[in-house]
């Protein structure tokens, strides 16, 4: 979730809310009949922040209907969702079940809004719009003599490959829709999707489109974009696990992804934007995952992980400003649990690096597209977005270069009930730019954007209740000074920038 962009740019911390606790969830049975059953659920959530000297003292602009804007120096602001859902499955024998979802999500942003630059959510947008809305078939298959599940399910769905470093959004949260750091929307239009379930091999074949309207999100909104493709994942399961439907059970997998842009917006509102040179582009990305190569004899255990992605963005026939598009991003990711030590810290280090141009009005385009990037279920903090100050509120996710380390623990304590869980976090990340002058700056200005350490207690009830707090401070370089100048509306004097940014947040999340 996160910034529309969820930062890209469209907003959240990572909440897995939406893919994570599926398996874990005791729906409410409303039909029990010949082989029909029908569930209800609700999710509901919500979260609070105070942004003091936000994007290091230029502060957030609030849009005001008479063209002007409000200054926010410190922001305040909260928000809240609810999301009924009712699923049904129709067993018709054989292995045959008939599928289908619907639900909707109603939401609301209070205070002064979310804190960008220009504020996407001031005003208490509130807003209830459909979500899902599938139906669909499940029947067993068997290739080269192993058993198989085949879905085909048609209409609104969310879908996800892997960790969603590539594929996991398909509607953002901005403008009117409100609740634009939590980021509670995910579904994309249909067609639809073909899943092929098998162990180790499983794969996706895929005909969506990204539900954009700049009309309900003040022109904030991502190109209206079609797309067409694959993907295919080689996996080996954790004891006990499920890979070939739930991602987190997957000791490890490599995947190969491919799509076509068939059609997409190409308005002048996106000339010369890293998002706007959409259709005709193929996108292919190879990502791999988890103990790749468990060798002894090199003291590479189950305990270490190794995780990355590679995403190449090719367009012959680019429009909006651009001649062709050649665009690249990835990271690089090795981690360790140390399950010998009390509290049992797990460590990683992650290099990202989304491609930039030294003149972003070239004839050729190399500022990564962040497409539909979903923050990830490996974590609720230390996701895709680089922190909770900078990352989330001012660092375009294109010509950005990312150093981060992330520390995870879980105390043997338990707070409320003999099951809860606690986990403490510390989270550092370094940004800079790749290029200053592809970000619209001087090309002496420097690249270093900021420093930023947040620390995270994240707090598990049960499988369906969990609750978060986190603080930080963010220290600023260079080129985040001139960022943040850069951000200041043309009419207004520049404020003081500073050295300093802060946040803390909470969220809570509840299904029932």
């Amino acid at each position: 979730m996160r910034k529309t962009v969820h930062s890209l740019v469209v907003g959240s911390a990572c909440l897995c809310t939406a893919f994570g606790t599926q398996s874990a969830q005791a729906e409410t049975t409303l039909v029990s009949l010949h082989g029909l059953t029908v569930q209800g659920a609700l999710d509901i959530g919500g979260s609070a922040f105070f942004v003091p000297k936000v994007n290091f003292g230029a502060g957030s602009f609030a849009p005001q209907k008479n063209g002007t804007f409000e200054r926010h120096k410190s922001p305040v602001y909260g928000e809240l969702y609810g999301k009924p859902i009712l699923t049904a499955n129709w067993a018709l024998g054989h292995g045959f079940t008939i599928i289908g979802k619907a639900s909707a999500i109603g939401a609301a942003t209070m205070g002064d809004g979310d804190a960008e630059e220009v504020s996407q959510t001031s005003g208490t947008p509130r807003s209830v719009y459909l979500e899902d809305a599938n139906l669909g078939v499940e029947m067993p298959v068997k290739l080269f003599g192993n058993p198989n599940k085949l879905t085909i399910l048609g209409g609104r769905q969310s879908f996800l490959v892997d960790d969603g470093f590539l594929i996991g959004k398909g509607t953002y949260s901005a403008g009117n829709r409100g609740a634009w750091w939590y980021a509670p929307r995910f579904a994309f239009s249909g067609p639809g999707v073909i899943k092929l379930e098998g162990n180790p091999v499983r794969a996706d074949v895929f005909m969506l489109e990204s539900n954009s309207d700049n009309d309900i999100d003040k022109g904030y909104d991502r190109p209206k974009t079609k797309f067409v493709g694959f993907d295919v994942s080689w996996f080996l399961n954790r004891p006990g696990g499920h890979g070939e439907s739930i991602y987190v059970d997957r000791a490890a997998f490599v995947t190969l992804t491919y799509f076509h842009v068939r059609q997409a917006d190409t308005s002048s509102h996106y000339d010369y934007s890293m998002r706007g040179d959409r259709e005709g582009m193929n996108v292919a990305s190879l990502s791999w995952g988890g103990t790749l190569v468990p060798i002894k004899a090199l003291g590479i255990s189950k305990n270490f992980t190794f995780y990355g992605d590679f995403v190449s963005e090719q367009n012959s026939h680019a429009g909006n400003g651009y001649k062709s598009v050649e665009a690249y991003a990835f990271f690089l990711e090795p981690g360790y649990r140390f399950l010998m030590l009390p509290w049992q810290p797990s460590l990683f280090y992650r290099y990202t690096r989304f491609g930039g141009s030294r003149n972003p009005e070239g004839s050729v385009k190399r500022s990564y597209d962040t497409l539909f990037l979903f923050d990830g279920k490996r974590y609720t903090y230390g996701g895709y977005w680089p922190g909770e100050i900078v990352g989330m509120y001012m660092a375009p996710l294109s010509n950005l270069e990312v150093n981060q380390i992330d520390l995870t623990a879980t105390p043997p304590v338990h707070l409320l009930t003999p099951k809860d869980s606690l986990k403490l976090g510390v989270h550092y990340y370094n940004l800079s730019v790749l290029y200053a002058t592809g970000a619209g700056l001087k090309s002496n200005t420097g690249r270093h954007i900021s420093d930023e350490l947040d620390f995270s207690a994240e707090y598990t009830l049960s499988p369906t209740m969990s609750a978060a707090l986190t603080g930080g401070v963010a220290f600023s370089g260079p080129a985040g000074k001139a960022l943040a100048r850069a951000g200041v509306p043309a009419q207004y004097a520049l404020p003081n920038i500073g050295r300093h940014a802060g946040i803390i947040e909470a969220y809570f999340f509840k299904h029932f």
